[in-house]
């Protein structure tokens, strides 16, 4: 069986303990690129056939699928046919989202507003801390400046990597300011007035 279809693909997202787990319907953002680190592993900002392989082999052994090596040659074939839009041999993360169901950009309900309220802010910080960890480590971030950034853009994509990482070291330098490589709660209103 292809494991390639969305339905199956959807329902995983790395961990650092067990690579990947079972989610709901959608992945938020901030696991979205997460899930885009753990496989890109050269950090090309593009999936590679041999990356794209493990992504494959990953999550057929999710569903229980023993597969074999031809099988996964010819589920990697079949992926790259239907989402390799520029036919370039290769996923981008615009690719990528088209395969799993990434969430909705959070940052829609609160970008147009003149202030953000006290509830809206802390909503923010807990939808995109996702382990609630009481900071946001620099996936997190990456995500929130992903949806701020494509509110901006004329279409709905996901923002190039190497752009997202220009932007992040940007808003770091400035927002950072306990120098802990994390946005802190009291850290996310200069990032908020800063992009």
């Amino acid at each position: 069986a292809v494991v390639s279809t969305q339905s199956t693909v959807i329902d995983a997202i790395p961990t650092e303990d067990n690579n990947l787990i079972r989610i709901g319907h959608s992945i938020p953002s901030s696991d979205f690129l997460k899930l885009w680190r753990n496989y890109d592993q050269d950090h090309s900002g593009f999936l590679e056939i041999k990356e794209l392989l493990l992504l494959v082999r990953d999550f057929a052994q999710l569903v229980g699928e023993n597969v074999e090596e031809d099988d996964l040659s010819a589920s990697l074939t079949q992926l790259m046919g239907e989402f390799d839009i520029n036919k370039d041999g290769r996923l981008e993360l615009e690719e990528l989202s088209h395969i799993m169901s990434v969430e909705d950009n959070f940052m829609k309900t609160f970008c147009n507003r003149q202030y953000l309220t006290r509830k809206d802010f802390d909503q923010i910080f807990a939808h995109y801390d996702t382990d609630n960890t009481g900071y946001l480590d620099k996936e997190e971030v990456m995500a929130l400046l992903n949806d701020i950034l494509k509110f901006h853009e004329t279409k709905d994509t996901h923002i190039p990597i190497p752009v997202l990482k220009e932007v992040y070291k940007e808003v770091m330098r400035a927002c950072d300011t306990d120098n802990s490589n994390t946005i802190q709660k009291c850290e996310l209103a200069l990032l908020l007035t800063s992009v």
